[in-house]
């Protein structure tokens, strides 16, 4: 009797089970994918409890809340390190994030009604037509009010290079749909099974090999693109992390300090004799343009240690005009003439947008004046005694945006260089999380690149997404003040050499908003024909 009485328990409330499965299951798989969790596996399964509940026919009403649910709770877990900075900042941008979910989860709803109610092979469009609405949802979150487009799926797979080659060919938004197509495929694979275990049916299921085809195409086929690498010494380069707490870092009292403790780890690094020593973003206490005390400075160290300095630092080039820049130093002949703007600043922390229109907002975002940003991708040429390169700069979470390191590498860049300051957001996985978006770069352009923060994370990654070398402490953690002087090699194949992505761009996307135009249409087609009741 009790079992009849569980039984029958399951059976009435099976819509409610469903679904809190799918919010506590796929929330979990979320959050454990990326970075400091780093369970990349879960990118092949993350959205298959919510595929399957989505199959039981909820309302809208019920699909956008449960959308909503998973993912405010699994991005304000993801970003909770934002609460260093703000607060409010933390629940409204985990919220507004996870409204691109919902979108995505509605639409899904829809085409699940649409097309998988006829023929079996109408769960091709439905499993091509959910990955090409991720990714076009990725791709829009990239830009709409100025952009976030951190940790699309895609960067779930940062330590596994095999699953990111076809990146040079789609960029990182062809991993992210591999992966929702994988999703879609094994769900429906799923409901295959169990339809088989109490109906015998043998009913293919078409969209579960397509996924697997594609799965394959895009993974171990990829493979000779990183065998038979000829890899030469590109330089010897030194990375410096003074690891300034962030809440001295502004401070004049401390201004003397600061430079005291940049010298020092300078200093150590020089009887290394590297070709280039890269400094994190905003090193200095005071603008290295407009402040020639400042300029003098660092001019005296370059020559002293006689290794070119590529400072992050801020440039006054008026007293109304400030931003945040890349320079180098050259021994003996001093700050060369251009240097890098940042070209993407981050809205209410290096300004506050449409500001003359909510001139209250300063007593909330207390930033004095607004940075100006850099209007092109300008190169630093590092000469050597045996050649030249051209280094492309990427300052902050530069890194996330695809387009701008791709208009670096189009200018001629022969490396990327990050520099960026996580000293805002404490020892947490924002470090991990921001370096992951770097190994995604790395693949789509075929350059290596090399990072440098002020606290973490420090270290340089190859063209093909592996991790060569990171700054560690003796225990084994990335948050201290030091340095240290790494060989950084390149693969011949690729000198001067571009990939299909990086000449192209974003292609991929509008194909995937061609290709869901058309499923859409077939939507409604099945749907007209369709006969009344």
């Amino acid at each position: 009797m009790l079992i009849s009485d569980i039984s029958n328990w399951f059976s009435n409330n099976r819509m409610a089970i469903a679904q809190v499965c799918a919010i506590v299951l796929t929330t979990v798989g979320m959050i454990v994918a990326f970075p400091p969790f780093d369970i990349p596996e879960a990118g092949f399964v993350l959205l298959i409890p919510l595929l399957l509940w989505l199959r039981l026919e909820p309302s809208y009403k019920q699909v956008a809340w449960t959308g909503l649910a998973i993912g405010w709770v699994s991005w304000f877990v993801l970003i909770f390190w934002l609460r260093h900075v703000t607060w409010l900042g933390l629940i409204l941008l985990s919220g507004i994030v996870a409204l691109h979910f919902v979108v995505w989860c509605l639409g899904t709803a829809w085409l699940s009604r649409k097309l998988l109610k006829g023929e079996v092979w109408m769960g091709v469009p439905f499993a091509l037509g959910t990955a090409a609405l991720w990714v076009i949802l990725e791709h829009f979150r990239g830009w709409v009010f100025t952009g976030f487009p951190w940790l699309p799926l895609s960067a779930s797979q940062w330590s596994r290079p095999i699953m990111l080659q076809s990146a040079v060919f789609l960029g990182a938004w062809g991993v992210s749909f591999c992966l929702v197509l994988l999703n879609a495929g094994i769900a429906a694979y799923a409901l295959r099974i169990v339809e088989y275990s109490r109906k015998r049916s043998k009913k293919v299921c078409p969209e579960f090999y397509l996924a697997l085809l594609i799965f394959v195409m895009m993974t171990f086929l990829q493979t000779r693109h990183i065998s038979g690498q000829d890899r030469e010494p590109l330089f010897r380069a030194a990375a410096m992390q003074p690891a300034i707490p962030q809440d001295e870092k502004w401070d004049n009292a401390k201004g003397l300090d600061i430079l005291k403790q940049i010298e020092r780890n300078t200093l150590r690094l020089a009887p290394m004799k590297p070709d280039v020593m890269f400094w994190p973003e905003a090193t200095l206490p005071y603008p290295i343009k407009g402040d020639v005390s400042m300029q003098t400075w660092v001019e005296r160290l370059a020559t002293e240690i006689d290794t070119p300095i590529f400072a992050g630092a801020l440039a006054a080039e008026s007293d109304e005009v400030w931003r945040n820049s890349v320079f180098m130093i050259r021994p003996k002949w001093g700050m060369y003439p251009e240097y890098y703007s940042k070209r993407h600043l981050v809205p209410f922390g290096e300004y506050i947008p449409l500001r003359a229109f909510w001139p209250w907002i300063e007593k909330i975002v207390p930033i004095d004046g607004d940075l100006y940003s850099g209007d092109k991708p300008v190169l630093l040429p590092l000469s050597m005694p045996n050649r030249t390169i051209k280094i492309g700069s990427l300052i902050c979470y530069e890194d996330v945006f695809p387009a701008l390191a791709r208009e670096s590498v189009l200018e001629g860049a022969a490396a990327l260089f990050v520099a960026t300051n996580s000293a805002w957001y404490g020892q947490s996985g924002a470090s991990f999380q921001h370096m992951a978006h770097s190994v995604l770069r790395a693949v789509e352009n075929r350059r290596i690149v090399f990072r440098v923060g002020n606290d973490g994370w420090t270290g340089w990654i190859d063209e093909f997404g592996n991790v060569r070398e990171e700054l560690l402490d003796e225990n084994g953690k990335i948050w201290f003040s030091g340095g240290t002087t790494w060989e950084v090699d390149r693969d011949k194949r690729w000198k001067g050499k571009t990939t299909f992505y990086t000449e192209h761009g974003d292609w991929f996307v509008a194909s995937c908003w061609a290709g869901l135009a058309l499923i859409v249409g077939l939507a409604y087609w099945c749907r007209s024909r369709m006969p009344a009741f």
